[in-house]
Order: structure tokens, then C-alpha cells, then sequence
């Protein structure tokens, strides 16, 4: 069966993260931090420490995630209680931008190429819109390049489990997105994203190492296809790709 974005997303994480922890934990050393800063090519020693914090954040917000695609704005429920629904509304949404954070946070340290243009993908989400006019800055949104703040507040009476609604009282302009779809977007990119970030690391720890890079992208590849449609079936020998193309 098809893998979600979300699962992806968990996949990715963990396999970045034993690719790493093999590679700072293969040589003892009593300046550790001062390894993995030379092993990774890291701007300083402490940089792995907030490596590590954004794969825990990236991980703990993937849970909340997948909370939310399971059970929607009413939450594991038998009470239809519209302060859950906010509750979720704007944790959902401050889920997705601490996600982004943590994986932009990541692509900066390992010092991968163009975190502006990653940046503005994340940007130009209707997620991360819906966050920054419903999540953060509610009373006070400004646009770039624009003086006037505008508004926005979500549409109650129109609350949906993966349907959201929002408008702008100033000029009863109205949004309306699919919380699943958008949310699928969002993953895919942050999938998109760990894969550069994968890419370049290896690159750099195996620099000079042809077969060795494609050796160990190979299991990160399998991945990126999965990411493109591909079904990954896991079973007791190991990952199998089934990539089907429909004509």
C-alpha cells in the first residue's frame, strides 16, 4: 500500500538519524562534539546539540501530525466540543510551522545549498499561510511590502474535521482548504527537503567516495521514490519498492 507523507516523513527521519549516529559514534573520542563538528563539516561544535533538538522536534511534531489526520478538528472524542476544536485548530497549525523550523534549522546547519528558496516553498503553502493568519498573527497579518494589517478568524459555523474556513472581516474576503491535502503538501516538502539534506551529508562525509555515496544513497533513493508514488511493502527481508506507472 501507498506510504503517507506523514509515515514518510518518520522514515526519512529515522534513517538519517542511524546513518549519522554510525558515523559519530564509529570512533571514540574525548572531544566528541569537536568529531562530529570535523565529520560533518558543522560551523561549530554546538551545532550538533541543535542538530538533535530539531530531530526531536521534527519527530514530536510529526505525532501531533498524525494525530490530526486520524482524528480531525473533533479530537479521540465523544463530546463535540467546540474548544477541542479550537484547541486542535491552532495546535495542528503551530505543529506544522515548528516542523518547518526544525527542518529548515537542519538544512542550515549541515550547510546545504539555497535554505532561501526551501524557505519560500514552505512559505507559499496554504498551511503555513493559514498559520501565520490564523495561528500567530491573527489581529496584526501585514503583507510584504504593505503598510495596512489585515485580519483573519476562522469560520465556525463552518468547522469541519479536515475543512477549514477562515475570512477577513475588513473586506469579507473568505479562504477555504482541504486540512488533509494541505497537510500532505506540507509533508511532502519537508520529505523533499530531509532527502537534500541526506543527499548533501553523505556527499560530504564520503567526499572523494563515488560508490560508497551511491551505496548509501541507494536506501535514501528507494525512499524519494516512495515520496514520488512508489509503495513500499516492508516485510522480514528487508524494504521492497513496487514502483507502478499507470499509462
Amino acid at each position: 500500500m501507498k506510504t503517507d507523507m506523514v509515515d514518510l516523513v518518520n522514515l526519512i527521519n529515522d534513517r538519517f538519524i542511524e546513518f549519522t549516529r554510525e558515523q559519530v559514534f564509529s570512533k571514540e573520542t574525548d572531544d566528541f562534539l569537536g568529531f562530529a563538528q570535523q565529520k560533518f563539516k558543522l560551523n561549530s561544535k554546538n551545532d550538533w546539540n541543535e542538530i538533535i533538538a530539531s530531530e526531536d522536534i521534527l519527530e514530536d511534531s510529526n505525532e501531533a501530525l498524525k494525530s490530526f489526520l486520524k482524528f480531525g478538528l473533533s479530537g479521540p472524542t465523544k463530546y463535540n466540543d467546540l474548544g477541542e476544536k479550537y484547541l486542535r485548530l491552532y495546535g495542528v497549525l503551530n505543529a506544522v510551522y515548528q516542523q518547518q523550523q526544525a527542518i529548515l534549522h537542519i538544512f542550515k546547519l549541515f550547510n546545504c545549498p539555497n535554505p532561501k528558496s526551501i524557505k519560500q516553498e514552505f512559505n507559499n503553502l496554504s498551511i503555513t499561510q493559514a498559520r501565520h493568519k490564523l495561528g500567530a498573527h491573527s489581529i496584526n497579518y501585514t503583507i510584504q511590502g504593505d503598510s495596512e494589517t489585515e485580519m483573519f478568524v476562522p469560520v465556525r459555523l463552518q468547522f469541519d474535521d479536515y475543512e477549514l474556513t477562515y475570512f477577513n472581516p475588513k473586506n469579507d474576503e473568505s479562504n477555504n482548504i482541504d486540512l488533509k491535502l494541505t497537510i500532505e503538501e506540507h509533508s511532502k516538502l519537508i520529505c523533499k527537503t530531509y532527502l537534500l539534506i541526506a543527499n548533501k551529508v553523505i556527499k560530504t562525509v564520503y567526499k572523494g567516495n563515488i560508490s560508497k555515496q551511491e551505496q548509501v544513497l541507494s536506501g535514501f533513493n528507494n525512499l524519494e521514490k516512495v515520496m514520488n508514488g512508489a509503495w513500499l511493502v516492508q516485510g522480514q527481508n528487508g524494504d521492497t519498492i513496487i514502483n507502478i506507472k499507470f499509462k
